[in-house]
């Protein structure tokens, strides 16, 4: 039985230093991001993550990110139907974007035969989160299990997934309209880092720190907990590069007892409200 696999781009899966291997077909539709002023970009495919946070950097404006269009998705979708794949789509949380919504819509449009070769998973996480899930999927596909099978088994790992991320600034929350004005500049005054947790499709802060050393002490303290039954450790970040996060965690925690450590970099759609430098964990 052929399968295919869907994300969108807020799953950060393009453009990544970390090399993600997934050997079932895949296809990834991107989100826009717009500048004022400005033609709008793919995210990921006409826009690096280097080129947007640049461009964040300078402008006085957060950008503008939406989702695609259902026709992006409705053609992704029908390709891979034409070539015999039932083909199951993992999308940013629900509660978080609109873009799950535009793959009912393009779902909506199909027959009811098509319809039955369509599985869509509101992964209720974001970025990594997505990225782990889709290999779990990749891996289930390649032990031979069927659509079906693999659609109902995300179902249930996706509860364990919870993301972590320790914010840089509360300017892009405010710039957003996510926090008033003043809240902004209060935080911002203080040097206030909030810690946000990221569960089943909604985000709650857990803890405010007076500085990023603190909050870093409290995401190691995290870490030193997972380690224990964790071989591998997944990081998420807006920062330059993997060394630049492997960096900040050496006066606080050592990371070498993991087997593995991923980074990956939040892209334009997570990073317009995460902001340059932020990171954080993922935790399933």
């Amino acid at each position: 039985m052929k399968i295919a696999l869907v994300v969108d781009s807020a799953s950060d899966f393009l453009g990544q230093e970390e090399y993600i291997e997934i050997t079932t077909p895949l296809k990834v539709v991107p989100l826009n991001v717009n500048f004022k002023g400005e033609d709008t970009y793919l995210d990921g495919t006409t826009i690096t993550h280097e080129e947007f946070y640049e461009k964040m950097r300078n402008s006085k404006e957060l950008p503008k990110t939406s989702q695609p269009a259902p026709q992006k998705f409705f053609d992704t979708f029908k390709e891979l139907l034409s070539e015999g794949y039932s083909v199951i789509y993992l999308g940013i949380a629900s509660n978080l974007s609109g873009t799950f919504q535009s793959a009912n819509v393009a779902n909506e449009m199909f027959s009811k035969e098509e319809q039955k070769r369509l599985y869509l998973v509101d992964t209720e996480t974001v970025s990594a989160g997505v990225i782990y899930l889709l290999e779990f999927a990749d891996q289930l596909i390649q032990m031979g299990h069927t659509p079906e099978e693999v659609y109902q088994k995300i179902q249930e790992r996706k509860k364990d997934v919870t993301g972590i991320i320790l914010l840089e600034t509360l300017e892009n929350l405010r710039k957003g309209g996510r926090i008033s004005t003043l809240q902004g500049k209060v935080g911002n005054f203080l040097n206030i880092k909030p810690l946000l947790k990221i569960k089943e499709g909604t985000v709650e802060t857990l803890e405010n720190f007076r500085g990023k050393k603190k909050g870093i002490k409290k995401l190691a303290e995290m870490i030193h907990d997972w380690r224990e039954d964790h071989g591998e450790l997944l990081i998420v970040h807006s920062y330059p590069s993997k060394q630049v996060v492997i960096e900040s965690f050496k006066e606080q925690f050592s990371l070498d007892t993991f087997k593995k450590i991923r980074c990956i970099k939040l892209g334009s759609v997570i990073g317009t409200y995460g902001s340059e430098n932020s990171i954080g964990i993922i935790k399933y």
